[in-house]
């Protein structure tokens, strides 16, 4: 990660539904965000289990990153790194082209894959 790169730290919670479907839940500082947003610059979205979700047996595995409109293709701008022993996931968006992104986060709980839903990510121009 370099000087100039903004890093935003997400608390992730995930809950089993009653559908057997992982449901995720975002927060900044204790408020709950979307999980996704517009990016201006560089940018780490830095995602940590939070311990209700890792006590349940929930660590990242990884992460989909894919065009959402082939048009404008930025998913190229995207990489993830998972740390900690799987309880956070660094997403890297270099911002270099303007677009929007769907962003999936693998998880697995005791031996069972999961997926989330899309946060998605805008990239955009500075201004």
């Amino acid at each position: 990660m370099n000087n100039t790169q903004e890093q935003i730290h997400f608390t992730v919670n995930i809950v089993l539904g009653s559908d057997d479907e992982a449901n995720f839940t975002y927060s900044i500082d204790g408020k709950e965000v979307t999980g996704g947003g517009v990016v201006r610059t560089e940018t780490a979205g830095i995602y940590s289990l939070d311990e209700a979700t890792l006590a349940k047996g929930f660590l990242f595995t990884g992460a989909t990153i894919t065009d959402v409109d082939k048009e404008t293709p930025c998913a190229q701008d995207f990489s993830f790194k998972v740390s900690d022993n799987g309880r956070t996931i660094t997403i890297i968006d270099t911002d270099e082209n303007p677009g929007t992104a769907c962003l999936v986060f693998n998880v697995e709980c005791n031996g069972k894959a999961y997926k989330s839903a899309d946060p998605q990510i805008e990239n955009k121009e500075e201004k």
